[in-house]
């Protein structure tokens, strides 16, 4: 009787301990879930009053203007090997990149003034420099300070740009949504093993 007790008595052991690491495994999955959220969501506010749907324009109207840019350069044309046809107001074409620089570009110098007022200058920063220069030099060529033809460089440049970012808010939307659909399914209560018996209490998801 005494080895039959002892033997209950010990599985009662094993199967408390075995609950309480489950719920210690449970706890460090719902940590690393929210932990991995709270990331995402500081991520996101790197990119803030940016959306999917906003670099998706931007790019789809960046690259439509991009295309005659590159077409009537005349390094595209010496590399391909073709002449563009002449037209009244054809060598204004590539005022273009002035549309496309403060439309497509307009996006990375309000993430790069972010960066910089966090003193925490990153990506959005680079590229606001690399299409600033760029900016620079090419209007510098239009009125013949400099012997450039950027003009494409800078309208490829953005176009470029903007798909990664595109892309980019894309990923992070989804998942955030798949980190929701992860919390909706953790339950708002658990129970505990306690030596007086067994207790609910508040998922740490709740607390």
């Amino acid at each position: 009787m005494e080895s039959t007790q002892e033997h209950d008595h010990s599985h009662h052991g094993n199967r408390a301990a075995g609950h309480e690491m489950h719920q210690q495994l449970s706890t460090q999955a719902i940590g690393t879930t929210m932990h991995a959220g709270h990331d995402q969501h500081a991520h996101h506010d790197q990119h803030a009053d940016h959306s999917v749907a906003m670099f998706r324009n931007k790019f789809w109207l960046s690259l439509a203007l991009t295309l005659p840019v590159v077409f009537s350069s005349s390094e595209v044309q010496h590399w391909l090997g073709y002449h563009a046809p002449q037209f009244p107001g054809s060598q204004f074409i590539l005022a273009l990149g002035t549309i496309i620089f403060f439309y497509g570009g307009s996006a990375f110098p309000r993430g790069a003034w972010r960066e910089l007022s966090d003193r925490s200058p990153g990506m959005m920063a680079l590229i606001s420099l690399a299409i600033l220069v760029a900016f620079i030099a090419s209007l510098a060529a239009t009125f013949g300070l400099l012997n450039v033809d950027v003009w494409w460089e800078l309208a490829t440049l953005i176009a470029i740009m903007i798909l990664g970012h595109w892309l980019e808010m894309k990923a992070i939307t989804q998942a955030e949504g798949a980190l929701n659909a992860l919390a909706a399914l953790l339950p708002d209560t658990a129970e505990r093993v306690t030596p007086s018996g067994i207790e609910k209490v508040l998922s740490p998801i709740c607390t």
